[in-house]
């Protein structure tokens, strides 16, 4: 299964899913992180929602985050992407150990 975990310093969970720096892709059978930038940041309008599609292409299928938006959820909930909210702050690799 592969996690999605905003992040603004490739270490710990942003507080702010759509328009945080980049997203950490944890993937846990083969215990691989990588750090992909948000290229969605600077949107207009639509960030989180755009964000939770970049996360779909990914093939995340469990997002890990302390808030997001009720667009950004819908659309997560539409690619049958799961949601459970955790602390801002928290270290990624804390967070991963607990899903």
């Amino acid at each position: 299964m592969k996690l999605g975990i905003p992040t603004d310093d490739g270490k710990t969970v942003s507080g702010i899913f759509g328009r945080a720096n980049s997203f950490a892709v944890y993937d846990t059978d083969t215990a691989e992180l990588i750090v992909l930038a948000n290229e969605g940041i600077g949107a207009e309008h639509g960030a989180g929602t755009g964000a939770a599609s970049f996360l779909a292409e990914q093939g995340v299928s469990k997002v890990l985050a302390p808030e997001l938006g009720p667009k950004a959820l819908s659309a997560l909930s539409s690619a049958g992407v799961a949601v459970a909210r955790v602390e801002a702050g928290t270290k990624i690799l804390e967070v991963v150990r607990r899903a």
